[in-house]
Order: structure tokens, then C-alpha cells, then sequence
């Protein structure tokens, strides 16, 4: 990664640490891999991006293969993804149907992730640095669902309110929760986690509420009129 420069924050605080104990495993790693979108991209994941170094949690790769943990393994039944349970369910369902093309790039040090689609593009999720050392990973599981949401067909339709800390009047906002977007699927999945994720620390949980709610007072147009 010679041309990324980054600092890892606490592990224990984000819960790289925490995961980074389960994602060690090849029987996961190839689940990951190629369940996630990853197969097919080595060339976006290697070269200090993490390929050759699959369980260094200070890498990007392993801390993305901590967040597709959490989305696989956080419901209690996780055995059971239909679209007709709760989304702390079907959420990795979600992910792995509308995400087959995950990347890797530095970016500009501080962006999270972009979705390319669309006629005459090459459909696409693309991951930055500040997906991985800004965000936890309840956080990054909660970006991999928005993305993929994108790539589901919902575009973001509205600029943020004032007083949002996303920049308020800018275009990146969803209507209304209503709407259904990618930012109401991605807070949703945060809730369900704070509420009922297994295979966690109650930490990581209200990090996941907080996130939460950060989401839902600031990523809308029309407020929702609820708090997780």
C-alpha cells in the first residue's frame, strides 16, 4: 500500500480485536471471499492491501473480512436469511446478492465507499481508506449494506437538513425513512443489531446504536420522528 497512508486506531475499541479472533481461518476466508464480492479483484486486494496477509487486522482486507463476520454471524438463527425475517437475518443475504464486485483504493484519506452503476459503467462497490480506519466494524457492515443498496437500484433522492454533519444542503440524503434508501437500510440493520446481535460485546452494540442514530438525525430530509 505505498501510496496509503494510514494510522490503525484501538482495536479493542473498534472490535477488530474482537472478530480478528474468529476471521482467522481459512474455511471463513474462503467464505468471504467468495460469497462477497471479493473473488476475482486479488488485484485490488493485494499489494499491502491485505491478499497475502489475510489475518492482519491492521490491514484492510482483514478488517473487511471482520465486517462480512458480523454480517453472517450476528443474527442467533443466522442459519435462517429469508427476506420475510428480521433484517439482522437477511442482511448478509442482501450484501451477496447485490454486491459481486467489492475494490479496494485508497482514496482520499478521509471518503468511506462509493457504488458505480448504471449503463456504460462497470458496476461496482469501491472501498477507501476511511472505510476501514474511521469506521468500526459494526460501521463497516452497516457501509456494506448502503452500498449494496446502491447497487440494489436505490439512489440517494434528497439533499441533507440543516444541521447535518454529513453538510447540510448537500445531495447524498434520502427523503424520507419511508423512501426505503440506503441510508434507512443501513440504520435499520444498526438497530436490529443493537437490539438482538449475538456474537458480540454489548459495547460493540450501542456503538451500533449510537451510529444509529447519528444516521437518522442527519441522513434524511424529512426527520423519521424516532430515535433507536
Amino acid at each position: 500500500m505505498a501510496t496509503c497512508s494510514y494510522t490503525v486506531p484501538d482495536k479493542n475499541v473498534t472490535g477488530d480485536n474482537f472478530y480478528g479472533a474468529s476471521i482467522c481461518n481459512q474455511t471463513y476466508i474462503d467464505y468471504f471471499w467468495n460469497t462477497y464480492g471479493f473473488a476475482g479483484n486479488k488485484d485490488y486486494w493485494d499489494d499491502g492491501f491485505g491478499w497475502e496477509d489475510a489475518c492482519n487486522t491492521d490491514k484492510p482486507l482483514a478488517r473487511t473480512f471482520n465486517a462480512c463476520y458480523l454480517l453472517t454471524y450476528s443474527a442467533q438463527d443466522y442459519q435462517n436469511d429469508a427476506y420475510s425475517g428480521a433484517m439482522l437475518n437477511w442482511a448478509r443475504r442482501y450484501v451477496r446478492d447485490n454486491c459481486d464486485d467489492l475494490r479496494s483504493l485508497c482514496g482520499d484519506g478521509s471518503a468511506i465507499a462509493r457504488s458505480f452503476k448504471g449503463a456504460f459503467v462497470d458496476d461496482r462497490i469501491e472501498l477507501y481508506l476511511g472505510f476501514w480506519y474511521s469506521k468500526d466494524v459494526p460501521g463497516r457492515a452497516e457501509t456494506l449494506i448502503h452500498e449494496s443498496r446502491h447497487q440494489g437500484g436505490k439512489p440517494h433522492n434528497a439533499s441533507f437538513p440543516a444541521g447535518s454533519v454529513f453538510g447540510a444542503g448537500k445531495s447524498g440524503a434520502d427523503s424520507t425513512w419511508g423512501y426505503e434508501g440506503a441510508w434507512m437500510y443501513g440504520a435499520l440493520y444498526l438497530w436490529w443489531f443493537f437490539a438482538q446481535g449475538a456474537r458480540t460485546t454489548s459495547a460493540l452494540r450501542e456503538r451500533a446504536r449510537q451510529r444509529g442514530n447519528l444516521v437518522i438525525d442527519n441522513a434524511f430530509a424529512t426527520h423519521p420522528g424516532f430515535n433507536i
